[in-house]
């Protein structure tokens, strides 16, 4: 695991666009469970994830968006 001071900046930037972010099982789970459309995002600290999902991200979330639930 990477320490926290590492990866709170890639966190902070999703839950800055209203992700919630899922840390158990069973916070997936619950997650899981709402009706709706849910968007479920698997963070990571690579390049790839910093250059490409993290603005695509960024880019659903533009008012046009339908999700129900993002985690």
């Amino acid at each position: 695991m990477y320490p926290e001071f590492f990866v709170a900046p890639m966190r902070e930037e999703l839950t800055r666009f209203g992700i919630e972010e899922l840390r158990s099982a069973a916070d997936v789970d619950a997650a899981m469970k709402r009706p709706g459309t849910t968007m479920v995002i698997v963070n990571s600290v690579c390049g790839c994830a910093a250059g490409k999902a993290r603005p695509g991200i960024a880019m659903a979330m533009e008012p046009r968006c339908r999700f129900t639930s993002l985690s």
